[in-house]
């Protein structure tokens, strides 16, 4: 039986070394780690396109402003409680307490993307 679960909004993968974030201090993570924890995340083009080549990763969160859920088309994930949101790939449910510290790297809006 597969436990449902709520999706945080979705991030961005970098290698430490990556230009997009130099300057920010953020924790570097094993990226089965991130993985798990940010099921809608997305690798930055720094990585190579996955963990062969970029084994630890630091999470970009990015502020998606405030939107409405809207699901976006398509097959939610098996796991999911329902639809991801077509705009930050989430499933709006309650506020998770991250427990991977303060240091991550938050894009404003109209930064990128």
């Amino acid at each position: 039986m597969t436990v449902l679960r709520h999706y945080p909004p979705g991030v961005v993968l970098h290698t430490s070394s990556c230009p997009d974030i130099t300057g920010h201090s953020a924790p570097s993570l094993q990226v089965l780690q991130a993985v798990l924890k940010y099921p809608s995340y997305r690798y930055c083009m720094c990585t190579g396109g996955g963990p062969e080549t970029a084994p630890y990763v630091v999470v970009e969160r990015i502020d998606y402003g405030d939107h409405l859920y809207i699901p976006k088309p398509g097959n939610p994930p098996r796991d999911a409680v329902r639809a991801l949101c077509r705009t930050c790939r989430g499933t709006h449910g309650p506020a998770q307490q991250d427990d991977l510290g303060s240091g991550f790297v938050v894009a404003k809006p109209g930064q990128r993307r």
